[in-house]
């Protein structure tokens, strides 16, 4: 019997044309919100983009990260950003990368199990996944505490090696035809993990095992 079919999408650059998080940003906290949060990790930011956005000394890509969100939801109450993140998803629809979009519903057409897996907080992503039947959202979390946001990440951010072993904890290989599309060295390691494997570039697909 045919193992039924994994389809794996990264989603920023992958199933977007650009990075939803100073887009989530901006709607969250407006222009000025979103400015002030980029100009204090500004240096991290520069010598990370100088670096192929790798980690470097105590300088990573998931604390520079983390830090930008702490003023998007620091002390936020569960029912305060559940609208502000719903109402985002006419957002993400404006930025969508055709190809791969279609790709995914395609996939949800022929009843394949299809999991959106990201770097990007998963609270965002959500409600505009769930609207399409997209299976599943792995990505990264935001810590609650008394029902509000602290403003840090419960456990890593969802990038690289992480991206891997929660996939792993969830679907195994010898259970499923796994196929997975990306588009940046972060997706690398689900690639590898995939039996097939696409290299999505602002929209454009091609196969890359």
């Amino acid at each position: 019997m045919d193992k039924p079919t994994l389809a794996l999408f990264d989603f920023d650059g992958t199933l977007t044309l650009s990075d939803t998080l100073p887009l989530f940003m901006r709607h969250a906290t407006g222009w000025g919100g979103m400015l002030c949060s980029m100009l204090s990790v500004l240096p991290a930011m520069s010598i990370l983009a100088c670096n192929g956005w790798k980690s470097i000394g105590n300088i990573s890509a998931g604390a520079t990260k983390e830090k930008l969100l702490h003023r998007c939801f620091k002390g936020k109450a569960l029912q305060e950003v559940e609208p502000i993140c719903a109402s985002f998803a006419s957002t993400i629809d404006t930025v969508v990368a055709r190809s791969v979009y279609d790709s995914m519903l395609s996939h949800i057409e022929q009843g394949h199990t299809v999991v959106i897996v990201s770097a990007s907080v998963d609270k965002w992503i959500l409600p505009w996944a769930s609207q399409l039947g997209v299976s599943e959202v792995i990505a990264t979390q935001l810590q609650v505490v008394d029902d509000k946001y602290t403003g840090r990440f419960m456990g890593k951010n969802c990038n690289g090696e992480e991206k891997v072993r929660r996939i792993a904890e969830r679907y195994s290989p010898h259970d499923y035809h796994i196929i997975a599309y990306g588009n940046s060295s972060g997706d690398y390691p689900m690639f590898d993990f995939a039996h097939q494997a696409f290299l999505c570039n602002k929209g454009n697909i091609t196969q890359y095992k």
